[in-house]
């Protein structure tokens, strides 16, 4: 029996990944995770999202907290706040 391929179809993949079904995915599991890192946070806790469509691929990022100058304690947070990108829906 010989070996099995699987050729993947870039181009196809590259277009559901810039979908606006998966746009709203990333919106929601972003903001999901800066909500979660804002309470997690020993300071106030002033994240900020950016969701932007590039040519490949929809990214999403959650971006450090404003309310702080020490990166340990945004860094904390963020960590802290990961699993709530699992559980957002």
């Amino acid at each position: 029996m010989g070996r099995s391929r699987i050729v993947p179809n870039r181009s196809n993949i590259a277009t559901f990944l810039r979908t606006p079904e998966t746009r709203a995915l990333i919106e929601r599991k972003t903001q999901a995770v800066a909500e979660a890192a804002a309470r997690a946070s020993e300071a106030g806790g002033q994240f900020r999202v950016d969701v932007e469509t590039g040519e490949q691929r929809v990214r999403g990022a959650v971006i450090g907290d404003y309310s702080t100058n020490d990166p340990d304690v945004s860094r904390r947070a963020l960590l802290r706040a990961l699993d709530a990108a699992r559980t957002a829906e």
